[in-house]
């Protein structure tokens, strides 16, 4: 295992990394493409990147995993971080390898113990909950004497696709079915919609200044979470489409009605299958439910074209699990290393959850039965650090 700062890494083996991704067939956040993005998108210094690497005989890369060496203050005291070049929107963990996961998540972290001094604890962020890769970071853990910290990360939905659109909308109610096979006529049929699909990178500065115009006018910019509001996720987004859009592999839609953009989406395409990035559309026109035309018009181009998997990505909000309760479950692990300090710090922080699960339990409400006229049992609450006890 090897360790190289990004940039000299860059210089020697950005085009590898592409053909290690490609031939893994991984998700989109594990590619050069996308940590690029990352570090335009947040304006990341690079001189805190470091990138695990290891290669075969030929030089070929087998594993690749860029990560964040940064400084923290904690306890009063500066701890070391080791944290994965991720973001909210990554959700595998940042390790790519062709190597047996077990066998790269334990020689990674060997070659991390053996940077004596260089981390306190190590960020390994939204995996997902029983993959091979979630096992092995566990099994290394347990193995090498880290402490392990797991913080649930919500459950993120997708579909797979039994053939057809119609196939896909037989296995769900008949309100739903019904519902969604009258969207897709109004997409077909109606007269004053159009859906127009973006797919090359000089379509993208068209296709952001529509997407734009929605998220203006989106529920989104009531809470600042609009696209336009967020400058580093502007910066993100079109340079994450415009590099995919180079490999052919972006699909970016825009619904109109009457000519007025009303919904758009953005989506990367990969090793069959499609992970949604973006979406919003403008409550204005809610009526006609212009985002629910958009994704039955994208499911049905997809599923034609033999895509198996629709992944929604994110948090399982209320919209996707009306299309699927298929949802994977993530979090993130955080590996406090195998030092007298580390130690400490983690049985610290370990205290502290466990007196908040215990106050949680604690001050929540027990109801008592009452049989008859028999008077209540006295209960006990822990509030505010003093102990009550009422009948």
């Amino acid at each position: 295992m090897n360790f190289l700062p990004w940039d000299t890494f860059m210089q020697r083996h950005e085009a590898a990394w592409l053909r290690l991704w490609t031939a893994v067939g991984a998700a989109p956040d594990l590619s050069p493409i996308w940590a690029l993005s990352l570090i335009h998108g947040h304006r990341l210094n690079t001189a805190e990147l470091q990138v695990a690497f290891q290669t075969d005989v030929c030089g070929e890369l087998l594993l690749v995993w860029p990560l964040r060496f940064t400084t923290h203050r904690r306890m009063g005291l500066v701890w070391k971080k080791v944290g994965a070049l991720t973001n909210i929107f990554c959700l595998h963990g940042g390790l790519l390898t062709l190597l047996d996961t077990s066998v790269a998540v334990r020689q990674t972290l060997q070659a991390l113990r053996g940077m004596q001094g260089a981390w306190s604890w190590l960020d390994v962020d939204l995996l997902e909950v029983g993959s091979s890769l979630h096992t092995a970071w566990l099994r290394a853990a347990q193995q090498t004497g880290c402490g392990v910290e797991r913080i649930p990360k919500g459950r993120s939905p997708y579909i797979v696709s039994p053939g057809t659109l119609d196939e896909f909308l037989a296995t769900k109610s008949r309100n739903f079915r019904s519902n969604m096979r009258a969207r897709r006529r109004e997409v077909m049929t109606s007269p004053d919609v159009e859906v127009r699909y973006f797919t090359q990178p000089h379509e993208m500065d068209a296709y952001f200044a529509l997407a734009l115009s929605v998220e203006r006018t989106s529920w989104k910019r009531r809470v600042g979470s609009s696209l336009d509001q967020r400058e580093w996720e502007t910066r993100l987004y079109d340079d994450l489409m415009g590099r995919y859009a180079q490999i052919g592999q972006v699909l970016a839609a825009v619904l109109f009605i009457d000519g007025v953009p009303t919904a758009h989406s953005m989506d990367v395409l990969q090793g069959g299958r499609v992970y949604g990035l973006k979406t919003s559309f403008d409550p204005g026109f809610t009526v006609r439910r212009p985002g629910v035309m958009l994704l039955v018009a994208r499911l049905e181009r997809y599923f034609a074209q033999g895509v198996r998997e629709f992944d929604f990505i994110g948090q399982d909000e209320d919209y996707k699990l009306q299309w699927s309760r298929q949802c994977r479950a993530h979090e993130s692990l955080r590996l406090y290393a195998p030092t007298l300090a580390a130690r400490a710090l983690f049985l610290s922080t370990d205290l502290r959850r466990r007196w908040r699960d215990y106050r949680g339990r604690s001050s929540a409400p027990t109801p008592v039965p009452v049989a008859g006229n028999q008077p209540a049992l006295a209960r006990a609450s822990l509030e505010d650090d003093r102990l009550s006890v009422s009948a």
